[in-house]
């Protein structure tokens, strides 16, 4: 039943969850620039070792894909087509309106997640899938992963990834748990 002491309980969970959030330590941050041509290219040899840089340790990890406004429009409208055509017989995340911000995503296997993005991984595995579709504009593809121990709440890992997407609005993707 909701009443007032079921409400109660639920904003000092949600309280519970903000201070949560404002005790998290960023372990660690990095950022990797990847020219749209290497992507295109299926380069995946000179890829994997940029790669490994940002995953260089045990922990979980809060992503974020994002590329400039300028190409966000035609990157928006290949997506969509891609999508739409079930283009390679790949699995596309969700489609929203056009951004420079990409995607917003967490794992604890960055690495692999990242390789699924760019479009390396299973074809069945919801994702960006970037090398799928792609279009022949110049720019780079730029990535921000920030690491956080393995103890670190899921919840509040939860709130921190869903508030990134609130504020930034990706092109990509979906708030909330998955």
């Amino acid at each position: 039943m909701l009443n007032e002491s079921t409400l109660k309980n639920i904003a000092t969970q949600l309280y519970d969850l903000a201070e949560g959030v404002q005790r998290t330590v960023v372990e660690a941050s990095h950022q990797l620039s990847i020219p749209f041509d290497a992507i295109r290219a299926d380069n995946r040899a000179a890829l994997q070792g940029s790669l490994k840089t940002l995953c260089t340790a045990k922990g979980r990890y809060i992503y974020r894909f994002s590329v400039a406004q300028e190409v966000s429009e035609p990157l928006h409208k290949a997506f969509f087509e891609a999508k739409a055509a079930k283009k390679n017989n790949r699995a596309y995340c969700r489609v929203n309106e056009a951004s420079a911000l990409l995607y917003v995503g967490s794992s604890s296997s960055l690495y692999s997640r990242i390789q699924q993005h760019l479009g390396f991984g299973n074809s069945g595995t919801y994702a960006m899938q970037l090398s799928h579709w792609l279009p022949p504009v110049e720019g780079e593809l730029s990535i921000e992963v920030w690491r956080f121990d393995t103890a670190v709440n899921g919840a509040v890992l939860q709130a921190i990834e869903d508030g990134l997407w609130a504020m930034n609005k990706p092109m990509f993707g979906r708030q909330g748990a998955r």
